[in-house]
């Protein structure tokens, strides 16, 4: 098997690639653009291959070049994902939470702050969103996050929440269009999430439009469609138009004002609720349990909200 590279070569070449420019790679690193040109030099001349070719000012990778880079990109990262958890474990109350990247985003991560600031400053969270389920086992997870088609049978686990979904846009849009009933959605921009192959998508437009459009239209078709809720919401909030958004992830901006919801009593449910697992272990954690009744605290008061007064 052939020597691997040099370490810091591999370190140069991948900020390169990144950015393009040996004088803009040199500045991030801080040493010279000789430097550079010369740990990418002795690169190509341990691999045996041309990584890049010059495009006016700019370099660009070779066929060769893109594919080592990602792999290289790849391996970097999980590099500084294992020195990061190195350094968050040296502290002896960190606690490490997976969740969906969505979910992470839009649901778990507003609430994290409450909870951190009831306890001592010393707390740390390890936060990885990922549609992978972990190994529990085999890797340092404490509390996972995910939607309940996929919960391994031998996990402890507790309902959360179904969630469901309901049309919503920015408010410039329904400025920009007249929306009185639900015929005059299918003239908006509509924006699509699509979770497969992962997980059952979520309630299709063509789903929600058969439920509550009364005459039968032709569906046009969606002008984005995202395979991650919250990367459909970051177009829906800067008014590229309008999504079937999950409840949970915009009450907050609803009721604020950032966000509109045209028909907020016209939703579908998702087919399945969303989950935390974890093993019984990890009650031996500082604070993991009270992490745990911190989140079974955020349950009730969602299922007390949704009872009528």
């Amino acid at each position: 098997m052939a020597d691997l590279p040099p370490l810091r070569a591999l370190q140069i070449f991948e900020t390169v690639g990144h950015s393009q420019n040996i004088q803009d790679a040199a500045r991030r690193l801080g040493i010279s653009p000789g430097a550079v040109s010369q740990q990418l030099q002795l690169l190509e001349q341990h691999v045996n291959a041309a990584l890049f070719f010059k495009e006016g000012r700019r370099l660009q990778l070779t066929a060769a070049g893109l594919d080592f880079h990602q792999r290289t990109t790849e391996a970097f990262e999980l590099l500084r994902d294992a020195q990061n958890q190195l350094l968050l474990d040296q502290e002896q109350r960190t606690l490490h939470i997976s969740a969906l990247p969505s979910f992470l985003n839009d649901w778990l991560m507003p609430r994290l702050g409450q909870w951190q600031r009831a306890q001592t400053p010393e707390i740390g969270l390890h936060l990885q969103g990922s549609h992978h389920e972990p190994d529990y086992a085999n890797e340092q997870v404490d509390f996972r996050f995910t939607y309940a088609q996929t919960v391994p049978q031998s996990l402890h686990w507790v309902e959360l929440f179904t969630d469901e979904v309901l049309p919503v846009c920015h408010p410039d849009l329904l400025r920009q269009h007249v929306v009185r009933q639900v015929k005059d959605l299918m003239r908006l921009p509509l924006i699509n999430v699509d979770w497969q192959p992962r997980f059952s998508s979520p309630p299709t437009w063509a789903e929600w439009f058969k439920r509550y459009l009364k005459e039968s239209i032709a569906m046009p078709t969606t002008t984005q469609s995202f395979s991650l809720s919250h990367q459909a919401l970051t177009a829906v909030r800067n008014n590229q138009g309008i999504m079937l958004a999950q409840r949970s992830y915009v009450e907050q901006e609803l009721r604020d004002g950032r966000l509109c919801a045209p028909f907020p009593d016209l939703a579908v449910s998702l087919d399945w609720p969303y989950v935390m697992t974890w093993q019984p272990s990890v009650f031996n954690k500082p604070h993991a349990r009270d992490f745990h009744q911190f989140i079974l605290s955020q349950k009730n008061q969602m299922t007390q909200a949704e009872r009528p007064a």
